[in-house]
């Protein structure tokens, strides 16, 4: 019968600076990370309280390298969005109050396969030293400080993988509104692709930064020929993710009397997610739909861009465990 084992990589620590910290990973086959986030609340002032996204910002880049070679490359809040919008994770919290100097607990999962605990998708056996998890931290910003963090790991010791699910940014800056492409990488199958924008679907006139959405293989339109950004986002409720994907709302009132009322209904506002769109490949999950870029030209994302300002492609491949080999 199989085992897996989840231990403690990292006991709960705090942080003395801003930097890099550099962690060996285990040896065995390693299906995922759980990144363990835990400042405290500076709410001194209480419109600085935030329920996840600030605190997010403590790792602003998480790597996992390979002999030095990116496995996994984006912020941490790329990263939970990649989690919720794509795998179908959630990010767990503790203690999510605002009470100032309160010590908070938020958990990333960061897993190397389609799901966690999938002997057939994680990370190969490596040799000491050759697996490494790099974080950049920033200590305290708006909204936190006094940063903690630990870090433990899911292995799965008998697994013989055949596919590693690799996770890597590309940025960019749109210099004009119109066309714009950025290059997709060549020859792994690709899974998906989360997009990042500066500008949000937001405001009486919306003009978010990605605008329009195609994707094309030698210059072919394939997939998705075209998609509206707001549209885009509303995909991920065909394929069942929950809305909105950390939860985040507020509940505006009146409040002058002792007497009890209800609020008025919700609003989302700036959740996580807003600046995010998911672009599925791999909709059944069996990669029967996955794209293959092996033996392309070129393969590209597209925007009519109606903002011209910074934008974010992370490409989720699948990639033969061979390929980390000796």
């Amino acid at each position: 019968m199989a085992t897996f084992v989840q231990s403690i990589l990292v006991n709960n620590v705090s942080i003395a600076a801003d930097g890099d910290i550099v962690i060996d990973c285990p040896v065995n086959p390693l299906s995922a990370i759980l990144l363990h986030v835990s400042p405290l609340n500076e709410t001194s002032t209480i419109t600085t309280y935030s329920m996840l996204a600030a605190l997010l910002g403590a790792f602003s880049k998480v790597r996992v390298l390979h002999r030095g070679a990116s496995v996994v490359d984006g912020s941490l809040a790329d990263l939970a969005m990649v989690a919720m919008l794509w795998r179908g994770q959630r990010v767990w919290q503790s203690n999510c109050v605002e009470t100032d100097n309160d010590r908070r607990s938020v958990v990333v999962p960061i897993t190397f396969g389609r799901q966690a605990y999938d002997p057939k998708e994680c990370f190969p056996e490596t040799k000491k030293g050759e697996l490494q998890l790099s974080l950049t931290a920033d200590i305290a910003a708006t909204g936190y400080d006094g940063l903690r963090y630990s870090v433990e790991t899911i292995e799965l010791p008998d697994a013989e993988p055949v596919y590693v699910e690799k996770v890597t940014t590309l940025a960019q800056t749109f210099g004009a509104t119109g066309q714009q492409d950025v290059d997709l990488p060549i020859g792994n199958v690709i899974r998906a692709l989360l997009l990042w924008g500066t500008t949000a679907y937001a405001g009486a006139t919306p003009v978010p930064s990605w605008g329009q959405v195609s994707v094309l293989r030698d210059n072919r339109q394939t997939y998705y020929s075209a998609s509206d950004w707001e549209v885009l986002r509303g995909l991920n409720g065909v394929r069942g993710v929950l809305f909105p994907a950390d939860f985040r709302h507020i509940h505006s009132g009146t409040y002058t009397t002792t007497v009890a009322g209800d609020s008025r209904e919700p609003e989302i506002g700036a959740s996580l997610d807003a600046n995010y769109a998911l672009v599925p490949f791999d909709v059944l999950g069996d990669d029967s739909y996955s794209m293959v870029t092996e033996g392309a030209g070129r393969v590209n994302v597209r925007a009519v861009a109606e903002t011209a300002d910074a934008v974010r492609v992370l490409p989720i491949e699948r990639v033969p465990v061979a390929t980390f080999k000796d």
